[in-house]
């Protein structure tokens, strides 16, 4: 007993901690969490919205003008960096801003917002929705809709698939949705059609595209566009293209189509800050 007593003193006395004032790699520090991020979710630091270019509609009341009945009048872009979403001609008062955030959305009822001349002369641009949809029924997400053309474009959501296409049937992408709350990525490219989906929080998986191109939609986008959110057109139309969701935030990037890494990069960045909660405090 005595022995081991001595010989424990012994060994604290020679390796006492030795302390030195200099900065040392993380690479010799004893952690309990990983150094780096997981190869799934490779790290990326947010980024806001206009930093990255884009125009940000960010569901919170700030944002947001109401009549007496607490119905969304206007939804303007942070730092009013864009134009003003508006209520499209047929949504009459039935946008609601929900409780948590976001525009809510009823099956069969109108509550879509328009943003005037959002896209001119279009080549090249990237959309990115962050919606809730727990039925896979979300209908009509996004639509871009020329002044002077019949045909247009829109993404939807149903029975479980996103589908990006344009009204005329020449061109078309698709990717199964990721149900709950997630991010889907709209891109255009001179006809052609890329889409990708993800769960909030989780990578993006390269975005799929449509193998053709369509020279006429091309034509009919190459003048001034309205972007209407959550329905087609001012026309009532079909109640049907109508869905239940809430599309919590619409990202816009007018000079690229989010095919590229770097493009890739700044979406990712943008939605992470978007998710983190950003200037909504």
């Amino acid at each position: 007993m005595g022995a081991s007593s001595g010989i424990a003193g012994a060994l604290m006395e020679i390796f006492e901690p030795v302390f030195i004032d200099v900065t040392v790699p993380d690479q010799v520090l004893l952690r309990t969490d990983p150094l780096l991020p997981s190869a799934s979710k490779p790290y990326l630091p947010a980024c806001h919205p206009n930093d990255t270019d884009a125009i940000w509609y960010c569901g919170h009341a700030p944002a947001m003008t109401f009549d007496s009945h607490g119905a969304i009048l206007i939804w303007q872009p942070e730092n009013n960096l864009g134009g003003p979403a508006r209520q499209a001609d047929p949504n009459t008062g039935q946008a609601r801003l929900g409780e948590t955030g976001g525009v809510v959305y009823h099956r069969e009822i109108n509550g879509g917002f328009v943003i005037d001349s959002a896209i001119v002369d279009a080549e090249k641009f990237c959309c990115a929705l962050r919606v809730k949809s727990d039925q896979g029924q979300a209908r009509t997400l996004l639509t871009v809709n020329p002044d002077q053309h019949g045909n247009y474009l829109f993404a939807s959501e149903k029975d479980g698939v996103l589908e990006w296409r344009d009204d005329g049937g020449t061109v078309s992408v698709s990717v199964p949705s990721p149900g709950g709350e997630f991010w889907v990525v709209l891109g255009y490219d001179c006809g052609r059609l890329r889409i990708s989906a993800a769960k909030r929080g989780d990578v993006f998986p390269p975005p799929r595209s449509s193998t053709d191109k369509a020279d006429d939609l091309a034509v009919a986008l190459g003048g001034a566009n309205d972007l209407f959110i959550g329905c087609r057109s001012h026309r009532k139309g079909i109640l049907k293209t109508l869905g239940a969701s809430t599309i919590r935030d619409v990202l816009i990037w007018l000079d690229h189509d989010g095919g590229g890494a770097v493009d890739q990069s700044k979406i990712t960045q943008a939605c992470r800050f978007v998710e983190s909660g950003g200037d909504r405090a």
